[in-house]
C-alpha cells in the first residue's frame, strides 16, 4: 500500500522550483564576492579564466605576464571549436589566504577543485597576483598553478 501518490507537476509548479533554484545559486554564489576591490578583481579573472573559460574576458582583467599567458592560451586554442557544456570541466574554488602584499600589489592563494564529465575530480591551487592600474583598477598582472 502506497502513502504518497505521485503526481505531475503543474507549470506554474515547476517555474517556481527553478526560480527558487535559481535564487538558491545567486545567494549561494553572492556571498563569494569580496569587498576588497584586490581580491574581487582575483575572482573575477578565476571566474573568467578557470570557471567561464572565457579567456577573452580574462585578457581584458588582465595586464603584464597574466595578460601574456591568456595570449599563449587563446593561441594554443586558435581554430578549435569550444566544448559543449556539458562536456566543458566544472570549476569551483574557495580562498585560502592572502600573500605578503604592498600597497599597490596584491597576492591570493585558492584552491580549484575541477570536476570532469566522466566524475572525476582533481584539485589544483592558483595564485593570483594583483596590482592596481591607474585610476584605482585592480587587475591580474599573474597567475601560477600548483599542485
Amino acid at each position: 500500500m502506497r502513502l504518497w501518490k505521485p503526481c505531475s507537476a503543474s507549470p506554474e509548479r515547476t517555474s517556481r522550483r527553478a526560480f527558487l533554484r535559481g535564487a538558491a545559486v545567486l545567494l549561494a554564489t553572492s556571498g563569494c564576492t569580496s569587498d576588497d576591490p584586490a581580491r574581487a578583481a582575483a575572482e573575477r579573472f578565476i571566474d573568467h579564466y578557470y570557471v567561464e573559460i572565457n579567456l577573452r574576458a580574462a585578457h581584458d582583467d588582465a595586464v603584464g605576464l597574466a595578460r601574456e599567458k591568456v595570449e599563449r592560451s587563446m593561441k594554443l586554442l586558435e581554430g578549435m571549436e569550444p566544448a559543449e557544456d556539458a562536456a566543458r570541466p566544472r570549476v569551483h574554488y574557495r580562498f585560502l589566504e592572502q600573500q605578503d602584499s604592498n600597497r599597490d600589489r596584491r597576492g591570493f592563494l585558492y584552491e580549484l577543485t575541477i570536476t570532469f564529465d566522466g566524475g572525476d575530480q582533481t584539485q589544483r591551487r592558483a595564485l593570483v597576483t594583483v596590482r592596481e592600474e591607474e585610476g584605482g583598477v585592480w587587475r591580474a598582472a599573474n597567475f601560477q598553478e600548483f599542485e
